[in-house]
């Protein structure tokens, strides 16, 4: 396991993993260096222990007019200088050789018991990451997951891996996957309507007058929302189902009421919305024994807005016609 001078390697990666196996045995771990590259072929290459080198220290001051002050976490460094080191140069046959091997180190070596934190030694394999994945699938974060698997696995040395891993692994996949979660599948969502059990109680008890209104793309999905509302016996909204849609056309909203009537079983006595054409031409076509009525509310908006703010805001018209309009004691 010892590295020589002269000894031939296939591949730099051949290399480098012969180097890491000869540093996990004697308590150290390694990391690339610099190299050497013409015509995209590695002529040179370094590998070094990690305490190689020390931190550039900046000094500043403090008196200084243009000096700012910034928050950064004190992290102590922990190289120190240490020259171990393995070089490899290319051969006439394409191959790696080892030129220079330098064995000293001026700093302890890592206990045998606490190999398992070196970097080197610790490693996520493709079955933590499904199991990692599995558990996300369920809501269950990689801090918990870390430690159901520590305790399958009998132990922090036993499961090859940390914490900070798992967590790291979960914000790459995370970056990674950004805004398009939906859109990595092979086809992007351009519906959803969700009917639970609750739901369906609501409207079982509650759906004599069913109210459904869009709001616009306000979500990072680029999606309108579309809940279904409906009033309980303390004249309180209770929900009655929920709906994302890519867009508004008269063909989206029609699949969405008819995934609405295959879900609750059929269609409400009365459907209020606001003043869609779109709406109006779907309900028109899935829900024909509805009764289709515009919400005042909506109306009521527009209407001072075609009155004209003259009349509006100088004579009692909004007043007395708020009056007459919002009221139960309004006759036929």
């Amino acid at each position: 396991m010892i590295p020589n001078e002269g000894m031939i390697f296939d591949s730099v990666d051949a290399a480098e993993q012969f180097y890491k196996r000869y540093a996990l045995a004697g308590g150290f771990s390694i990391r690339k260096g610099t190299q050497s590259v013409v015509s995209n072929v590695v002529r040179l290459k370094y590998f070094v222990c990690t305490k190689e080198g020390s931190r550039t220290v900046k000094e500043v001051d403090t008196l200084s007019q243009d000096y700012k002050r910034k928050k950064e976490r004190r992290r102590p460094s922990q190289r120190t200088g240490c020259n171990a080191q393995l070089r490899l140069v290319i051969t006439d046959e394409g191959k790696y050789r080892i030129k220079y091997f330098g064995e000293a180190h001026n700093h302890p070596f890592v206990n045998e018991n606490d190999m398992h934190f070196v970097t080197a030694s610790r490693e996520l394999t493709f079955t933590h990451k499904k199991v990692l994945d599995d558990l996300a699938n369920i809501n269950i974060g990689p801090v918990k997951a870390f430690n159901i698997m520590r305790t399958l696995y009998g132990g922090f040395d036993k499961f090859g891996a940390t914490k900070s891993d798992c967590k790291n692994y979960k914000r790459k996949i995370n970056l990674y996957i950004g805004d398009y979660d939906a859109e990595m599948q092979r086809w992007h969502i351009e519906g959803f309507i969700l009917a639970d059990e609750c739901s369906k109680r609501n409207f079982y008890v509650f759906g004599d007058v069913v109210s459904f209104d869009a709001t616009y793309r306000h979500n990072k999905y680029n999606m309108v929302f579309v809940p279904f509302t409906g009033i309980d016996n303390h004249n309180r909204n209770v929900t009655l189902g929920a709906a994302l849609l890519g867009d508004e056309t008269t063909e989206t909203y029609s699949w969405l009421l008819r995934c609405f009537k295959s879900a609750f079983g059929y269609e409400p006595p009365v459907v209020v919305t606001d003043q869609d054409p779109a709406m109006k031409r779907a309900i028109e076509d899935v829900f024909p024994n509805s009764r289709h009525r515009l919400c005042l509310w909506h109306i009521m908006d527009k209407l001072y807005g075609k009155i004209g703010a003259n009349l509006c805001n100088t004579t009692d018209f909004k007043t007395w016609l708020c009056d007459i309009v919002w009221t139960d004691s309004i006759t036929p």
